[in-house]
Formats: structure tokens, C-alpha cells, sequence
């Protein structure tokens, strides 16, 4: 009985988080749907405008002006009708606290909460925060005796008699006390800072990735997948049906399972990168149909792996440039490539006759430039791609560093 009323309770409260984080997803969509709005918005409104490059401190550096200058509006009031004298040492007691805040914050901020607490290295955190404090409470009495100090106070009476001392009223435990608790408040709230950003950095990435994935599979099958594609290859494969019935049996095959493939396995995150190899050489045999047999075409595969997982896809935009680009009518055609694949680490090479088609119109297939802003997306940091015109050959190298879970 006691087991069954467990189970029920944690079933409960897991079906209480699982609520409260979807309505939290909600929320965040909605939020991420309004700033784009307003961003969209703010665009057609400046358009007009002339416009300049900032850099992103600027309006970093707008905000921590406003935290210095606003407290003087409440120091120095100018409704006051008596005339009024600065207290330069009440000016340092209240400003040297809050700059101080200020800038252990944004060392916190900025390198001490990734590289020691996202690191777990929380004595050195401890220990840079302490080193912190102590600063800025010497920083503040030297302060304070630079302003108090007489013609005959030299350096020795500021550490024999001055500095860390009750004796001047400046210093004492309630002002110890009062740095610590702003510093470990200041600590607390950089890592809180630091993890929601964190938090929503990854959704909005997520949500990109997301986006930019369907967007991808729609402009794919939009383009490349295209009647035009489908009818080059259906006539040529009926021109074969006269001259050999085999082999345009065999191209029928080819395009069907290149179909099936296309429409059905591309729905899954990631694929084995055997079965997106398949579908490159699939897509390549189809290619050749429409070259004559002088075409010299040379596919080479060497995967140490051939079930490590791959995003699908990814790599048939270079194929797709190199057959589609590479046919010279002055002179020798060829495309080789090459495909390896070792450890964590997938290498796809390609040299083809440049030849490219001169028209305005855009190419069919993804283009480059989306390749290039997918691997953006999936393989941020962990990729390396070039392209290079050697003597009229088209070189393109792309090594993609796999994640450990794929690899």
C-alpha cells in the first residue's frame, strides 16, 4: 500500500514539473516571438535612418554610466534651494562600494563564473573572490587616506596606524561585514546571471536549429527534388529503356530507393553515415545518366565506422556542385571523390573539372551558402571547410569533428 501511494506522489510531482516547464517553454516562445516582432518592427521603422556600426559594449557601457551618474541626481539635488557643499569623503563611502560591486561583477561576469564554476573549480573562484574583497578594501582605505591625510602622514603611518584601522571611524566590522555580504550577493547573482543566459542562448539556438532544419529539408526537397531533376532523370532512363533494358531497370531501382531515402530517412535527426554515403552514390549514378561515357567518374569510401551517426544530407551539396558543375564540353569531364571517415572525425574531398554554368538564374539545390550557415548551426567550432581552383580543377575539403554521442 505505502509502495503504491510512493508511486503515485512521484508520479505527481513529476507531472507537476513536466507541466510547469512546458508552460515555461510557452512563455519563452512567446517572449522569443515578440522580440523578433519588435526587431522586425524597429527595422521598418530605421530604414530609413543613416546607419552606423556600434560595437556590442556600447550599450554595456551606457548602462554602467547611468549606475554611476543617476545616484548623483539623489546626492546632489538641484531642487534644494540651500546651497549645498560636496562631501568628497561621504562621496568615496558611497561610490567606492558600488564601483567596487560593479566591477567584481563584471570579473565575475565575465571570466571567473565560466572558467572556474562552469569548471567546477571552486576553490579558485573562492579564492579570486577573496582576493577581490581584500582589494577593494585596501583600495578604500588608501582612498580615504589620501583625503584624511595631514602634510606629516607619510606611507609608514598609513600601514602602521591607518590602514585596517577603527581608530578614524572609516573602518571596522560592520564594514567587513557589509563587503562580504555584497560580494558573495554580487557572486550568487553572477552565477544566476550566468546560467539563465546560458539557458536562454541554448533555447534560442535550439530553436534555430529547429527552424533551420525544416527550413533546410524544405528548400531541399523544393530544389533538388524538383520536377526538372525528376524529368531529366525519367527521360533519360526511358531513352535507356531502347538501347539497354538492364541498365535503365537498374537506374529505375536507383531513383526509387533515392526517393524512398530522401523522403523518409532525412526525417530522423542524425543517420548512419553508410546510409548517407548510399544516397550520395545513388544520387551520383542518377547524375551520370545524362554524361557520355568519357565522363571519369571515381568514388572512393574508407569509413572505419560505417555506423557512426551523421547529420543526413549534409555533405550532398558538394557532391551535388561537383557533378552538376564539372562537365567541359572543350575538354575532359571528371569528378573525384572521396569519402573517410576515422575515429570522430568524417573527411569528404572532391576534385571535378571547373566548369560551372554561366546564368542568372540561381542553381538548383541549396546553394553554399545555406551549407555553409547549416554548418554553422549543427557543427559550430567543429568543422573546417575550404574550397580551392588549382589549374582549372575545383577542390572542396570539408572535415567535420563529430560529437561524442554520434562517434
Amino acid at each position: 500500500m505505502n509502495d503504491k501511494s510512493s508511486t503515485i506522489n512521484t508520479d505527481n510531482h513529476t507531472s507537476f514539473i513536466q507541466k510547469t516547464r512546458n508552460k515555461l517553454a510557452v512563455l519563452q516562445e512567446m517572449d522569443f516571438e515578440r522580440n523578433e516582432q519588435r526587431l522586425r518592427n524597429l527595422l521598418e521603422e530605421d530604414k530609413d535612418l543613416i546607419q552606423f556600426p556600434i560595437p556590442v559594449f556600447v550599450p554595456t557601457l551606457f548602462v554602467w554610466l547611468f549606475l554611476i551618474i543617476f545616484p548623483l541626481i539623489l546626492i546632489l539635488d538641484p531642487s534644494s534651494s540651500s546651497s549645498f557643499s560636496v562631501n568628497i569623503k561621504g562621496m568615496i563611502a558611497f561610490y567606492f562600494p558600488l564601483l567596487s560591486t560593479l566591477f567584481i561583477f563584471f570579473l565575475n561576469q565575465k571570466f571567473l563564473v565560466p572558467s572556474c564554476i562552469f569548471k567546477k573549480r571552486y576553490a579558485v573562484y573562492f579564492i579570486a573572490n577573496s582576493v577581490l574583497l581584500f582589494a577593494a578594501l585596501f583600495l578604500r582605505e588608501v582612498a580615504f587616506f589620501f583625503i584624511e591625510r595631514t602634510s606629516n602622514d607619510g606611507l609608514v603611518d598609513f600601514f602602521k596606524d591607518y590602514c585596517f584601522s577603527s581608530l578614524k571611524g572609516h573602518f571596522g566590522v560592520g564594514t567587513v561585514l557589509t563587503f562580504v555580504i555584497l560580494v558573495c550577493l554580487v557572486c550568487l547573482l553572477c552565477v544566476f546571471y550566468q546560467l539563465v543566459v546560458r539557458q536562454i542562448v541554448r533555447a534560442f539556438i535550439l530553436r534555430e536549429q529547429k527552424r533551420m532544419g525544416l527550413q533546410y529539408e524544405l528548400d531541399f526537397l523544393k530544389n533538388q527534388l524538383s520536377p526538372h531533376f525528376l524529368f531529366n532523370t525519367l527521360n533519360n532512363i526511358s531513352a535507356l529503356i531502347q538501347i539497354d533494358s538492364k541498365r535503365a531497370e537498374s537506374s529505375m531501382n536507383k531513383l526509387s530507393q533515392l526517393l524512398r531515402m530522401m523522403l523518409y530517412q532525412v526525417k530522423d535527426k542524425y543517420i548512419a553515415l553508410q546510409e548517407d554515403v548510399d544516397i550520395l552514390q545513388k544520387y551520383a549514378d542518377l547524375e551520370k545518366l545524362r554524361l557520355d561515357e568519357s565522363f571519369d567518374f571515381v568514388f572512393n569510401v574508407k569509413l572505419e565506422n560505417p555506423n557512426v551517426m551523421i547529420e543526413p544530407l549534409l555533405m550532398m551539396p558538394l557532391m551535388e556542385n561537383a557533378m552538376k558543375h564539372c562537365v567541359n564540353p572543350n575538354g575532359k569531364s571528371f569528378a573525384h571523390v572521396s569519402i573517410t571517415q576515422k575515429d570522430s572525425e568524417v573527411h569528404f574531398h572532391s576534385e571535378n573539372s571547373n566548369f560551372p554554368r554561366k546564368s542568372g538564374r540561381k542553381n538548383g539545390g541549396l546553394g553554399l551558402a545555406t551549407f555553409e550557415k547549416r554548418l554553422d548551426l549543427i557543427y559550430s567550432g567543429s568543422y573546417e571547410y575550404s574550397v580551392n581552383i588549382v589549374d582549372d580543377i575545383y577542390i572542396s575539403d570539408l572535415i567535420i569533428h563529430l560529437k561524442k554521442e554520434n562517434s
